[in-house]
């Protein structure tokens, strides 16, 4: 139902009269502001990826400014307070980064589905199913390359499922 009757009429109302730029316009013009528990900058790309997620229109100008404010907001390898988590985690910082550089207007980007913990794409993307990592079975790839790229960031949370310790709160 999502994907046949809700993203399209989603994308449609997003499309229509350019209210998908409009969105992402009245994010870019809070940008400027100090907030402390929502920072204006992602709140821009929460709004792209939505508008990628209904495959609604985006301009290649409004494209870029995505592009460049990844690199302007926090990203955290590993677990972070809730009070101090305001950003990405590195995997969903590569996978908008993928969707960004995939974006076809009118096509629906998926941010459900398994990405690659390095580089972000999937598995549309690459063209074959992606790979778990062998060891925890938590993480996946598209290629060694990128299970190599990403292994520094990966081995402090890379424990096989039967060495895990879990505290019982």
């Amino acid at each position: 139902m999502l994907r046949h009757e809700v993203l399209p009429y989603i994308r449609q109302k997003l499309d229509t009269d350019g209210l998908g730029e409009q969105m992402l316009a009245a994010c870019r013009a809070k940008e400027g502001d100090k907030e402390l528990f929502d920072p204006p900058k992602y709140t821009t790309i929460l709004m792209g990826a939505l508008i990628m997620r209904a495959g609604g229109q985006i301009s290649p100008a409004s494209l870029e400014h995505l592009r460049a404010l990844v690199s302007q907001v926090t990203c955290n390898v590993r677990y972070v307070l809730p009070l101090a988590d305001e950003a990405f985690r590195s995997p969903g910082r590569a996978q908008f980064l993928a969707a960004l550089y995939h974006y076809q207007a009118g096509v629906p980007r998926s941010f459900e589905v398994t990405s690659c913990f390095h580089c972000g794409q999937i598995e549309s993307d690459v063209g074959h199913a992606l790979r778990r990592c062998g060891r925890c079975k938590e993480a996946w790839y598209c290629d060694k390359d990128c299970q190599r790229g990403h292994w520094r960031d990966h081995k402090h949370s890379c424990v096989p499922m039967d060495e895990r310790r879990m505290l019982n709160v």
